[in-house]
C-alpha cells in the first residue's frame, strides 16, 4: 500500500479542509495523519494518506489541480519509501511550555537542549499574543530523562528570562 505526504499552503478562508478532504475522498486515500493550521493569515495543510491501489504523485497533484486552482494553494506530493512507518519505540514523552518576552533565540535555544539531549521534538507550535511568545513542544526519548530535563530547562529559564514548564505525557492506548 503506497504512502504520500502531501502539503498544501494558502491564504485562509472558510472552505480548504472540505475542498481538500473531498478530492482525496473521491481518490480514495486514507488521511493517516495530519497537521492543519493558520499562520497569520495563511493556511497549512500536511498529510500523510494511504492509498489502497497502486498510484503516484503525479495521480494526487492532478487531483488537487482545480482546488489549488480555485483557493489559489500551493501544492507539494512525495511519495513515501516503503520503510517509512519503521518508528523506534517511544517510551518517555514530554510536553513542554514556554512563554515570555518575544526576543530572538527562543526557538533556537531550547531545541538545542533537547537536541543535545537526544530528546525528538513531535510537534512544536508557537504564536505571539502581543509581546508575549508562547511555545508548545512535545519532546519523545527513549530514556526517561524527565528529572534531567527539569534541571536543565530551569537552568535555561534562567538564562533567557522566560518561564518554562515540563511535564511526562502518558501515552494513551485505545
Amino acid at each position: 500500500m503506497p504512502f504520500f505526504l502531501i502539503s498544501l499552503f494558502g491564504k485562509d478562508r472558510p472552505g480548504i479542509v472540505a475542498e481538500v478532504s473531498k478530492v482525496l475522498y473521491q481518490l480514495n486515500l486514507n488521511i493517516e495523519d495530519s497537521s492543519m493550521t493558520r499562520l497569520k493569515g495563511e493556511f497549512t495543510i500536511m498529510l500523510i494518506v494511504s492509498s489502497p491501489t497502486e498510484r503516484n504523485e503525479e495521480d494526487i497533484l492532478s487531483a488537487l489541480e482545480e482546488v489549488r486552482d480555485k483557493l489559489g494553494l500551493w501544492v507539494a506530493c512525495k511519495r513515501l519509501p516503503e520503510d517509512w512507518q519503521e518508528e523506534c519505540e517511544r517510551k518517555e514523552i514530554y510536553r513542554i511550555v514556554v512563554s515570555g518576552a518575544d526576543k530572538p533565540g527562543i526557538v533556537y535555544n531550547v531545541s538545542k537542549l533537547l537536541s543535545e539531549k537526544g530528546i525528538n521534538i513531535s510537534d512544536l507550535r508557537t504564536e505571539k499574543r502581543g509581546g508575549l511568545y508562547l511555545m508548545f513542544i512535545e519532546g519523545e526519548s527513549e530514556e526517561d530523562l524527565f528529572e534531567e530535563l527539569r534541571q536543565d530547562l530551569e537552568r535555561l529559564r534562567h538564562q533567557l528570562s522566560i518561564d518554562i514548564s515540563v511535564e511526562r505525557d502518558e501515552e494513551v492506548i485505545l
